[in-house]
């Protein structure tokens, strides 16, 4: 038995050094990559059903006889790419535009966000650069993001585009209630073109965010002052009551700001005064996977239901003008107070924000339905967006939405350009 032995073992020795010969591991292919590089392609065509009888329809189209303004086109490349070397990373995002519409085509490549960030030891890093700073819990609007471009209403989670800054952040974790503190600083500088996004005057500007998670609430306290933008100071907060069900809030002050809106004469009044901004919502994913998320939005700042029916009184009487004496400069300056005072959203001062979202409704694999509701609370009108999301390729995404208006006349809502919207969006991800 034992020459059998000594075989079977002498077998077993040379398996195993042949299969350490065909099946050898090499951990360096394990290791990760310095680079990354990946972004998305998409095409959007949509379509528009006009109204004919839109204040804001022929304040666009007075001087466009002719023009397609039913039909758009959108085409857009999003790169992304990163670097890391040791403690560095370098971050680049751009963002390339090919859009038509009235029947002109036009185009764009910006820089959404290109920096470099240091992290010499744990829970502290240094950033310069352009760069998105998210601040704030709101998921449609975010009146504490000092430092950060506003969030389309109509799609929230769309990326957007940064701004120049220094920023320096410092977090530390302690076994107590108070769980985790952070210290996050940001320097925004103002000089000729560069900042000019930010605001007019040249300057300094600086902003701060303490960050407390205490007792497993999540709380921000913020400040922004410079020359640039008003003094503001504000605050937010997002709390799990339950493991599926979160109540978030923010509210923002500032001391002395601005606020202009435009007479039924087309006149620009101004004042200024302290202005508060506040939202405050919840969020609640059901055991079928259904997320309902609910907000109420504030915004001090906003103008009225009395001062939008006043400017669209006066797009009317420009209008009627245009007409009779083929005069436009009521209606180039009615233009002008849209783009300055009215362009800006939220436009009103109370909103009411609504989705609901269903991932996979009736069995439907890789299919997520949602809706979405805006409701501008002083004047009644509204926009509902029901939507569709297919992916059943991890690298494929198609979704189809289309947007309802409704309002009574001098609304916001009821005085857009077009009754309903519909574009589909195709889109590439590698």
């Amino acid at each position: 038995m034992r020459p059998a032995l000594l075989v079977l073992a002498l077998l077993a020795l040379s398996g195993a050094a042949l299969a350490a010969e065909d099946f050898s591991f090499d951990i360096s292919a394990l290791q990760p990559k310095p680079w990354t590089v990946q972004g998305y392609f998409e095409i959007q065509p949509g379509f528009t059903s006009p109204d004919p009888d839109s204040l804001l329809r022929r304040l666009k189209l007075f001087d466009k006889e002719g023009v397609d303004s039913r039909t758009q086109m959108l085409a857009r490349l999003q790169l992304e790419a990163a670097y890391r070397q040791g403690d560095t990373r370098l971050y680049l995002r751009t963002n390339s535009d090919l859009q038509r519409e009235l029947g002109e085509w036009d185009h764009l490549t910006s820089l959404h966000e290109g920096y470099v960030s240091w992290t010499p030891r744990t829970g502290l890093a240094l950033d310069a650069g352009k760069k998105v700073m998210r601040w704030g819990t709101g998921y449609s609007w975010s009146p504490v993001a000092f430092v950060e471009r506003p969030k389309d209403p109509d799609d929230p989670e769309l990326p957007r585009e940064g701004f120049f800054l220094l920023a320096a952040e410092r977090v530390t974790a302690r076994p107590a209630a108070l769980q985790t503190v952070g210290l996050t600083l940001v320097l925004l500088p103002v000089a000729g073109d560069a900042g000019s996004d930010f605001g007019d005057e040249p300057g300094l500007n600086a902003a701060g965010k303490l960050y407390l998670l205490y007792a497993d609430t999540d709380i921000d306290i913020l400040a922004l002052a410079g020359p640039s933008q008003p003094t503001r100071f504000g605050f937010d907060f997002a709390r799990n009551l339950e493991p599926h069900f979160e109540v978030h809030g923010e509210y923002a002050y500032a001391p002395a700001e601005d606020r202009s809106w435009a007479t039924a004469e087309g006149e620009v009044l101004t004042a200024r005064g302290p202005v508060h901004r506040g939202l405050l919502g919840l969020r609640y994913l059901t055991p079928s996977e259904t997320t309902y998320i609910v907000e109420y939005q504030h915004n001090g700042a906003g103008a009225s239901a009395s001062e939008i029916e006043d400017f669209f009184d006066f797009v009317s009487a420009a209008d009627a003008h245009y007409r009779e004496t083929a005069d436009d400069s009521l209606l180039q300056r009615a233009r002008w107070l849209n783009q300055e005072l009215y362009s800006d959203r939220p436009l009103g001062r109370h909103y009411l924000y609504a989705r609901v979202s269903q991932r996979e409704p009736w069995n439907i694999l890789y299919l997520t339905a949602a809706a979405t509701l805006q409701c501008n609370l002083s004047d009644g009108s509204f926009s509902l967006i029901p939507e569709a999301t297919y992916a059943r390729h991890a690298d494929w995404e198609v979704r189809l939405r289309a947007a309802v208006l409704v309002g009574a006349d001098r609304s916001e809502f009821g005085e857009k350009p077009g009754r309903y919207r519909l574009d589909l969006r195709l889109r590439r991800l590698f």
